[in-house]
């Protein structure tokens, strides 16, 4: 096993949250509200994240090495005034986390659907 691979998968379980974060990441890189936006439209809005508690947990991911603060893309967004967005992307070992709790979480599957409807009482 790769270190890579054993840290990120040392860190599991992930939130719901952080798990939805690093997915919309590993599309494009994507600034604050339109990674809240993502995050509720990917999840069917079932995770509505305040924009207050996503930016900490953005902190908490930024500190951890699973995601990193871009570059603003030359094109800002249409209709944007103000001071520059700051821009998120994914890490690969924010990658390497997300891809261990993917892993983990079929495996969770596999073993709740071994157990069939009786087991499952």
């Amino acid at each position: 096993m790769d270190d890579t691979f054993r840290r990120a998968s040392d860190s599991l379980p992930l939130s719901a949250l952080d798990l939805q974060v690093l997915l919309v990441l590993s599309e494009s890189d994507l600034y604050g509200y339109a990674i809240m936006k993502a995050v509720e439209a990917q999840s069917g809005g079932v995770l509505s994240p305040e924009i207050g508690s996503l930016y900490r947990v953005l902190s908490r991911l930024t500190d951890l090495g699973w995601v990193v603060e871009t570059d603003t893309p030359a094109q800002p967004a249409e209709g944007h005034r103000g001071k520059p967005r700051r821009y998120y992307g994914i890490t690969e070992l924010g990658r390497a986390v997300a891809r261990s709790e993917l892993e983990r979480l079929r495996e969770v599957v596999r073993r709740a659907e071994a157990l069939g409807p009786e087991g499952a009482r």
